[in-house]
């Protein structure tokens, strides 16, 4: 295979990748305490959740009122009650983005053009790629209301490749992230 049709070919395959990253998959790890009966806490009230963006604060409110409001449905249909004067259990969140950066060269290097190289330039530089992204990441607690002790813990990790984009359809996205996150509550179902 020539030297330029092995190129478009390597382009259109990382074309190809490049926009199935663009749905990277919603990672999701939960935990909880095998020793307890689940089947008794019926009712919840909320403590202190944790938001860490770069978004504005509006932005923020509008996230927090997302992630909140979707629990509460995904609760609501699993028989749950919110009750903040008798609760049997407290739920929580923490949450945050970080964005992320990756810069590669475009092709394969060798040792000699590793000598006294620079990245980009006009003549002698080596060109560059630059992949940005966010990451994601949730995790929801469950603890018990008298005792304290933690019950259950869910972490949901997610790439985005257009934070902005995520936003635009704020409600829809963090509902699918919060149904995947709380399949697993309560445990033995």
């Amino acid at each position: 295979m020539s030297g330029r049709r092995l190129a478009v070919v390597l382009l259109l395959c990382l074309g190809l990748l490049h926009l199935a990253g663009d749905a990277v998959a919603q990672n999701v790890k939960s935990t909880f305490d095998k020793s307890v009966d689940f089947s008794k806490y019926r009712k919840y009230t909320w403590g202190a959740n944790y938001l860490l963006t770069q978004q504005t604060k509006e932005v923020q409110e509008r996230i927090n009122m997302a992630i909140v409001d979707s629990i509460n449905r995904n609760l609501r249909a699993g028989g749950f009650v919110e009750d903040d004067k008798d609760p049997d259990f407290r739920i929580t969140y923490e949450a945050g983005g970080m964005p992320k950066t990756d810069v590669g060269a475009q092709r394969y290097l060798y040792a000699a053009d590793m000598q006294n190289y620079y990245w980009g330039g006009s003549l002698t530089g080596i060109s560059s790629d630059v992949w940005v992204s966010s990451l994601a990441k949730m995790e929801i607690t469950v603890t018990d209301a008298a005792t304290k002790t933690q019950l259950w813990q869910a972490t949901a990790s997610q790439k985005f490749h257009d934070p902005k984009k995520f936003v635009n359809n704020l409600q829809q996205n963090v509902d699918k992230v919060i149904q995947k996150t709380m399949k697993s509550f309560p445990p033995n179902k």
